[in-house]
């Protein structure tokens, strides 16, 4: 009795190490030359309820190492609830810069 549960956790162990080990193969990391550098740029109109989920989920890529990168969001005629979580996005993280209305944040104008 106590083989087979030795047994199943080995096997538990092998098939987590694998799922690992092609998660690995699968997120090849992404990475700039010398002399360049990587921006997302996620243009938002109007309201966008899911913006949160996709900033999220490149922040996950970028924390992993994965796609290193800086995270613009250029809002246009953005609702208050949409407005607010892009502030607080740029707010809580700083590689993410928020845009409103066509306005050009500093960091563009001296690193180009």
């Amino acid at each position: 009795m106590t083989g087979h549960i030795f047994i199943a956790l080995a096997a538990a162990l092998i098939c987590v190490l694998l799922i690992r080990l092609l998660q690995r193969i699968m997120l090849t990391p992404v990475k700039p030359g010398r002399s360049s550098r990587q921006y997302v740029y996620i243009a938002v109109k109007g309201r966008e309820p899911a913006l949160e989920n996709h900033v999220n989920g490149l922040l996950w890529l970028n924390d992993n190492g994965v796609l290193r990168c800086r995270i613009i969001i250029a809002g246009m005629d953005l609702d208050e609830e949409t407005r607010f979580v892009a502030r607080s996005l740029q707010r809580d993280h700083r590689c993410i810069t928020f845009i409103e209305n066509g306005e050009a944040p500093e960091w563009i104008r001296t690193e180009n």
